[in-house]
């Protein structure tokens, strides 16, 4: 590996890919590439940046996509789409850090551990297994699986455990079953910690903490003051149900 690192992420405008590139950004050995289909939505400040080059494409350009692959020194994605993107997208670019001597791939996405699940139980997590796997059929170039937990930025409105115009965390089971959750600057600084290893591949799990409803609420209090209330939603049998009858393949709603 040269004495300058190139990073290439495909998917740069994503807000994980952004912290990622201002954490790489603070070391002096790194150049970056990135694609995203509107380079008009980057910060001004990233696309004037010398040691950084943006390719305007989307996911299934395969002549621009491979100039932003070539002679990279790792590769990473940053996609958060649907289910075929995030099959058919990353599989476009592993084959082409196949062709081009990427010798590592960071895959997308970066959260819950779907190695401990079955095929089907989150639907939108079988493109990560069917990604991991279709990695392990390459010769040269190494996956490499980044797991932190839960982003805590998103996470929390997404599965609707926090109700911010009330002041409600809201539960299933306990509220004294731990979550593991991670911030998106923390789970960018990790990722760009990964990238600029050339040891690091496989699967390499980080966490930001590890908290029970009752403590975020705690900590909530300590931090800002008041008190969340708190509500329980059920049982988790109550959740298993729920989900079982509807179909539903969010996890906690």
């Amino acid at each position: 590996m040269s004495s300058t690192t190139t990073v290439a992420i495909a998917g740069i405008s994503s807000r994980l890919a952004l912290g990622v590139v201002a954490s790489l950004l603070q070391r002096p050995d790194v150049t970056i590439r990135g694609s995203c289909r509107d380079s008009s939505k980057l910060p001004a400040s990233l696309r004037n940046d010398p040691r950084v080059s943006i390719i305007q494409t989307g996911p299934y350009d395969k002549d621009a996509l491979r100039g932003l692959l070539k002679s990279a020194d790792v590769a990473m994605c940053t996609y958060f789409a649907d289910n075929q993107t995030m099959l058919e997208g990353q599989k476009l670019l592993i084959d082409l850090c196949e062709e081009e001597g990427v010798m590592r791939y960071i895959a997308s996405d970066y959260t819950t551990d779907y190695t401990k699940l079955d095929w089907g139980d989150i639907e939108f997590k079988d493109p990560m297994k069917h990604v991991k796997a279709y990695l392990e059929t390459k010769k040269r170039v190494k996956g490499v699986h980044v797991l932190i937990g839960l982003l805590l930025d998103m996470n929390l409105d997404w599965l609707e455990l926090w109700d911010a115009k009330t002041k409600t965390l809201r539960y299933w089971g306990t509220g004294h079953e731990k979550w593991e959750f991670t911030t998106y600057q923390t789970a960018a600084e990790y990722v760009a910690a990964v990238a600029m290893d050339s040891s690091a591949v496989g699967v390499l799990k980080f966490l930001g903490d590890r908290k029970s409803m009752f403590e975020i609420a705690d900590i909530m209090e300590s931090v800002y003051g008041f008190k969340p209330a708190l509500e329980s939603r059920g049982s988790l049998k109550d959740l298993a149900q729920r989900r079982a009858s509807s179909g539903q393949q969010h996890p906690a709603k």
